[in-house]
């Protein structure tokens, strides 16, 4: 059996067809007749690479995407790596993240742009909800934040999930929802902590309603109403 390595220059006499097509062979098809297939990588075992500059075991250069998707073709484009599949030859971007920021418990989603991001890990009793299209931690409803209302006009100014204890003790008050486009899948508790007959009235920002009614009251004391915004409404939960 000859060395594996290539033939040596004014060496090797008689032998460099044999060396050459052993060292050739290791990696390559070859049928031993003439065919297309010849030449094409049978096995591909890559060494491995080192700290320098340049020795990165594999390597792409970005460039442009086939106009038509090959089945099994890998590319490299700008920041993303792509791999063609079988079923329906689609193109699939593979998914791939920065570990060095991340920590136990972060999770990732795809945002408006298609890439890849992490949502780090939120903190004890919260939980995953959705703030204006994209995945976000919120307190649970356990958990949630609470805020006394005081009784005159006012706006809702906590957070997503809160919990809101009206005072109507010396009047009626009148509770503004934010306008639920900025509220998507946000929850809100309002409770009428009051033993007075004076009434909360809930009231949608413009033209919005909640459960199709231009507002809702809360009458008595410890009365509660749970609410939640789709996007585009208010709905009584």
């Amino acid at each position: 059996m000859f060395d594996q390595r290539l033939p040596i220059v004014d060496g090797d006499d008689g032998a460099w067809g044999d060396i050459l097509n052993q060292f050739i062979s290791k990696e390559h098809y070859n049928t031993g007749a003439n065919n297309a297939a010849n030449g094409g990588h049978r096995v591909i075992t890559i060494r491995p690479g080192t700290t320098a500059a340049g020795t990165a075991p594999l390597q792409f250069t970005s460039g442009s995407l086939l106009i038509t998707p090959e089945i099994g073709a890998v590319e490299f484009l700008g920041d993303k790596l792509y791999f063609t599949q079988t079923t329906g030859t689609t193109r699939k971007v593979l998914a791939a993240y920065d570990d060095s920021s991340g920590a136990t418990g972060d999770v990732y989603y795809r945002d408006s742009s298609g890439n890849f991001v992490r949502l780090g890990i939120g903190s004890p009793n919260q939980v995953l909800t959705v703030n204006s299209g994209i995945p976000a931690w919120a307190p649970s409803q356990g958990g949630a934040s609470t805020e006394t209302v005081s009784n005159v006009t006012n706006n809702i100014t906590a957070g997503s999930d809160s919990i809101l204890l009206v005072n109507a003790g010396t009047g009626p008050i009148n509770v503004t929802l934010p306008a639920a486009s900025t509220k998507t899948g946000s929850t809100y508790r309002i409770k009428k902590v009051d033993s007075t007959t004076n009434l909360v009235t809930i009231i949608p920002n413009g033209v919005e309603t909640i459960d199709g009614y231009a507002n809702m009251i809360v009458a008595y004391h410890n009365s509660t109403i749970d609410i939640v915004s789709n996007g585009n409404y208010w709905y009584i939960i």
